[in-house]
């Protein structure tokens, strides 16, 4: 059976929708071009979005012969979201506008690790939306993005390791503090959804999450896949040396304890950023430790290269500096797999630090969206 009239009007109502979010100026015959639409279903569709503030008039367009067209110009702030990521020693705090633009971004660093320290958490949240001077009505909802697995809604946390973020009762407190939905998701599921939304990645990839822990996300035809019991992509406890480290988690030879960055920062003081400038210098010491920690790193991407047969993005903090020795990663991997035959098969997230954060918040972004 195909679509009622209603359901047809709402599809094209929301591809008008999502299409001017992505442009600055429009008229209705580009819009109707470029969706392929007729003019007055297009007229229709913004006639009811600018009935509820969604689109205004932006003045008579410039002519390209005959008569002007009125312009339009999509609010894109006509509703923001605010997306946390906590860290060991780090709450990175974004509000993003409807098109998933960054309107406000702040790095703290700050150890929120168990419910004495829970106040300096809130204070940084309301701390970042008085900054911001978002209007408060418009909030969505605040999102928390955290290195654990939480249930199918996001409500709850399930697991999450001590070892990691002592936060065990989080999400029973941080909603009793805000007026406004709250929902927590797993820091790398959050990472590979914001470079699927925000850099229009390919619809099947595999996000490789390498920070002071390792995990990733699944992205399949579009989507992020959090598998039967909502933990597709821990890839860090994949055995990568049988008998080898022990891993937080309790076993032997995972990815993490070979492939997680504070492997790098524990020789600098807790510093990524100079273990990279270090080696970048020259410092054999540090050169020597490089090349053993990216040759893990290339057995573990030749293992996800053999499972998924997918191209992978290097996220998380690893992501961020690795661009330098994208070479020297590929040649390693090539040696280990004959059947890679160009170059394109892995590379680097193009998001920083703020990715978890604008991850988790494009949640309520992309459930509004939906209703609209």
């Amino acid at each position: 059976m195909g679509l009622s009239s209603i359901e047809v009007k709402k599809a094209n109502k929301n591809s008008v929708l999502r299409y001017i979010l992505t442009t600055e100026q429009f008229s209705k015959n580009s819009v109707a071009q470029v969706l392929d639409l007729s003019v007055p279903t297009v007229t229709q569709a913004l006639r009811e979005l600018q009935h509820i503030g969604f689109v205004k008039e932006a003045g008579m367009l410039e002519s390209i012969g005959g008569r002007k067209a009125m312009g339009f110009r999509c609010v894109k702030d006509y509703r923001v979201a605010v997306g946390v990521d906590i860290t060991r020693n780090h709450v990175n705090v974004v509000i993003v506008n409807l098109a998933l633009e960054t309107l406000y971004y702040r790095r703290v660093n700050v150890c929120i690790k168990d419910e004495a320290t829970y106040g300096e958490l809130k204070k940084v949240i309301e701390n970042a939306i008085s900054e911001s001077g978002v209007d408060r009505e418009k909030i969505l909802g605040l999102g928390i993005s955290i290195p654990a697995i939480p249930d199918g809604e996001g409500r709850r946390i399930t697991h999450i390791h001590e070892q990691m973020l002592g936060c065990r009762n989080l999400d029973q407190v941080v909603g009793t503090w805000f007026p406004y939905p709250v929902i927590f998701g797993n820091d790398a599921d959050n990472a590979g959804r914001a470079e699927l939304h925000c850099q229009k990645v390919e619809k099947d990839a595999v996000f490789f999450f390498v920070s002071p822990s390792v995990g990733g996300a699944l992205i399949h035809d579009g989507e992020i896949r959090r598998g039967r019991q909502y933990r597709a992509g821990e890839f860090g406890h994949m055995i990568l040396y049988p008998g080898g480290k022990p891993c937080y988690c309790g076993r032997i030879g995972c990815v993490d304890p070979y492939c997680n960055t504070n492997v790098l920062s524990d020789y600098t003081d807790g510093s990524l950023d100079v273990f990279f400038r270090e080696l970048k210098e020259g410092n054999e010491k540090f050169r020597k430790i490089w090349e053993e920690y990216l040759d893990y790193i290339a057995l573990a991407i030749h293992n996800l290269l053999a499972a998924f047969d997918s191209n992978i993005i290097i996220g998380g903090y690893l992501g961020q500096h690795i661009g330098p020795y994208m070479g020297e990663l590929k040649s390693r991997i090539k040696r280990m797999d004959p059947y890679l035959k160009d170059d394109e098969f892995v590379r680097p997230a193009s998001l920083k630090y703020e990715a978890s954060a604008i991850g988790v918040a494009s949640v309520f972004v992309e459930d509004f969206l939906n209703q609209i």
